[in-house]
């Protein structure tokens, strides 16, 4: 058992003196995002059909509480400039669900029909167990999850206008990747492994959720 690696409490107390410094000397990589990220290559299109017919649905009902947590939600996107008022041919419908863990309300934009017209992406998520069997070698771990990681990522500026919300009261747009959009995995599997390929012997990434490991 002399082989296995035990930080005991010395080298944990080591380690936790250097958490305040570090995120000092770094604290804008520790600041929520705000913003739209400047364009890039890896800017996200939405490929649909030309030849499908536009899609425009009505909005969905909301209850009182519905209501309030829209206003609440789409007034940070447009804080963060994560959205913006829309006069697009297009608009899905604004549903909200509970999330798993409490009773607070998810808002989701229902893409279904968006969905049926549009190319998909063939990028190929990994295999956990072949990412786990990388790690055989490691002894030091960090793992990172990337903050609103989606939007983080433009959409083409070409495409904004697909994804177009309606909710009873506004009308609005994404200038980001949202939530639940359909093949967004694929494609942002591929920017991550671009963006970190240089660095795959000692780091592994999952969509928005990057481990790095080492030896020492």
């Amino acid at each position: 058992m002399g082989d296995e690696f035990d930080p005991g409490e010395a080298v944990l107390a080591d380690l936790g003196k250097w958490r305040v410094p570090i995120r000092q000397e770094f604290k804008d990589l520790f600041q929520p995002p705000m913003g739209v990220p400047p364009p890039r290559k890896d800017d996200f299109c939405i490929l649909t059909d030309s030849t499908a017919k536009i899609l425009h649905r009505q909005p969905y009902r909301m209850t009182p509480a519905e209501r309030e947590e829209f206003e609440k939600q789409i007034k940070k996107l447009l804080e963060n400039s994560w959205v913006t008022d829309s006069h697009s041919q297009y608009a899905a419908p604004v549903i909200f669900v509970k999330k798993t863990d409490s009773t607070a309300l998810r808002m989701c934009v229902d893409y279904r029909r968006l969905h049926k017209i549009t190319a998909k992406d063939r990028y190929p998520l990994p295999y956990i167990d072949d990412l786990l069997d990388r790690l055989h070698a490691g002894r030091v771990f960090t793992k990172l999850d990337l903050a609103s990681g989606y939007h983080q990522v433009r959409i083409h500026s070409d495409d904004c206008h697909k994804t177009a919300l309606i909710a009873p009261d506004g009308f609005y747009e994404y200038k980001v990747i949202p939530f639940r959009l359909a093949y967004v995995p694929a494609a942002f599997m591929w920017m991550m492994h671009r963006i970190l390929h240089s660095h795959r012997w000692h780091v592994i990434v999952y969509l928005d959720d990057v481990l790095i490991f080492s030896r020492t």
